[in-house]
């Protein structure tokens, strides 16, 4: 593998180690009500929507789809 893909991957799989303390933290936020359960939902969903956008914006200013090659269909599935 690449070396700066290899360094790449490292700091990917930083940012999954924190992302998953986050979602148990949001877990358990969620179980405090159902309107904090209907209110976490949209601050997941605007992080993710906020996701999508960098990941454009990107591929615009780089003139490259970053997310030729990956199938989301797969992603959804697993």
């Amino acid at each position: 593998m690449n070396q700066e893909l290899a360094v790449f991957q490292k700091k990917l799989d930083a940012c999954l180690d924190d992302f998953y303390q986050l979602l148990r933290e949001y877990a358990r936020i969620r179980k405090i009500s159902p309107r904090v359960r209907a209110e976490s939902s949209k601050v997941l969903e605007q992080y993710m929507i906020r996701m999508n956008r960098m990941i454009k914006q990107v591929s615009q200013e780089y003139n490259d789809d970053l997310l030729q090659g990956i199938s989301l269909l797969k992603i959804k599935m697993m």
